[in-house]
């Protein structure tokens, strides 16, 4: 079975055993986790590793975990990652929790890639044109990629957007040679 169709059951059974009460502490804990963990090579290659033995890898979890509002519910999923030798996928099954959540509360993932670091202040104006066009039920998640020189593409659901400069220099190009 591939990872990600284990994070993804891993996340939909997270997702079913959790108490509604509980659920969005969970969730800003799992994002939390996620930030931390993408953010510290040292310990997202911890988690990937082959060569960790999962003792450690499951004491680094837990003293990562401790005092976290939904210290308890991530327990029990480090517990069974470990009995399982699953504890490599830790961090998806995290961020496909965070999907499985918005996507059962009726929210539509929208991806917005740009060619630079935006500000705050740029996030909430696409967040705020985004939101009137297609509705408030939208979750985003901001990406760069260099390689798009300039501009962003937006993603929401099966509709690509595409106002980066790499694409219009591209259409450009195919203008030119279909002229010639």
């Amino acid at each position: 079975m591939s990872n990600k169709i284990a994070s993804k059951r891993y996340a939909v059974a997270l997702f079913d055993t959790v108490k509604n009460e509980e659920l969005d502490s969970l969730l800003a804990d799992a994002q939390s986790l996620s930030t931390t963990i993408g953010e510290s090579e040292e310990l997202a290659s911890l988690l990937k590793s082959p060569l960790t033995k999962n003792e450690i890898k499951s004491n680094v979890l837990l003293n990562v975990i401790s005092g976290l509002a939904s210290e308890r519910i991530l327990n029990g999923l480090v517990t069974t990652l470990k009995k399982n030798k699953r504890l490599n996928l830790f961090e998806a099954i995290l961020n496909e929790f965070q999907d499985v959540l918005f996507e059962k509360r009726g929210y539509q993932k929208a991806k917005v890639t740009t060619a630079h670091t935006i500000g705050e202040q740029t996030k909430k104006n696409i967040q705020e044109l985004l939101h009137n066009q297609y509705g408030s039920k939208l979750n985003l998640e901001f990406q760069v990629n260099k390689s798009l020189l300039g501009g962003m593409t937006v993603i929401i659901g099966s509709k690509m957007i595409d106002l980066s400069i790499i694409n219009q220099v591209s259409k450009f190009t195919n203008n030119v040679k279909g002229d010639i």
